[in-house]
């Protein structure tokens, strides 16, 4: 092998490695983005509602065009969503834990947790959608443990629509201190707003 081709190669695995790197970041509409090992790009928001403060939760993906679209989103009050995460990872972490003391290389299987949902929609067709369903499963292939929050959403005359937020054992913790990271910067730039519009009376 010479040495452009392991130069080649070098680079490729950088740049796998850092496309499932956790991160947080800005999209271009200015929400908090969260870049997930387990593969998913995630867009946090967050507004008020008849007094209680929602986080909405976006999962986006890339067509054939190389454009970004969302596909779907999950909002519910942050408190709420945080406290169905922390149950999540609670039961998460002894599974992992199960699965690697007994040597576990494949299983699937449903975890007893609730992904509540407040709002919830999906590309165009989320509208006409007459049942959501979103359940979190533990999946382990080839001894590597994730955690899939599975949505589905049905309709009457066509075949559901069916997305995956692939969730790594440090995903979990990661994605909930985004959303606290996200909200304290959220109510930041709300009184920075609202100091400002004060200026002029």
């Amino acid at each position: 092998m010479n040495m452009k081709k392991i130069i080649f190669l070098f680079v490729a695995i950088c740049i796998c490695c850092m496309a499932n790197a956790q991160s947080i970041g800005r999209n271009f509409t200015g929400k908090i983005l969260v870049n997930t090992e387990g593969g998913n790009k995630l867009a946090l928001s967050f507004y008020n509602e008849k007094g209680v403060d929602i986080v909405s939760i976006t999962d986006w993906y890339k067509d054939f065009t190389d454009n970004e679209i969302h596909f779907s989103s999950l909002g519910n009050s942050i408190s709420t969503f945080k406290s169905n995460l922390r149950a999540l990872q609670v039961k998460y972490e002894q599974w992992v834990a199960t699965a690697k003391s007994n040597n576990v290389k494949e299983v699937e299987k449903e975890i007893p947790c609730q992904i509540s949902y407040m709002t919830y929609s999906c590309d165009a067709f989320s509208g006409n959608a007459t049942k959501v369903v979103v359940k979190p499963y533990f999946v382990v292939r080839n001894y590597v443990p994730c955690c899939e929050i599975r949505i589905w959403q049905h309709f009457y005359d066509r075949s559901p629509n069916y997305n995956v937020w692939y969730l790594t054992p440090k995903d979990i913790p990661f994605l909930i201190s985004a959303i606290e990271k996200g909200y304290e910067e959220h109510i930041a730039e709300s009184i920075q707003k609202q100091q400002t519009e004060d200026l002029f009376k």
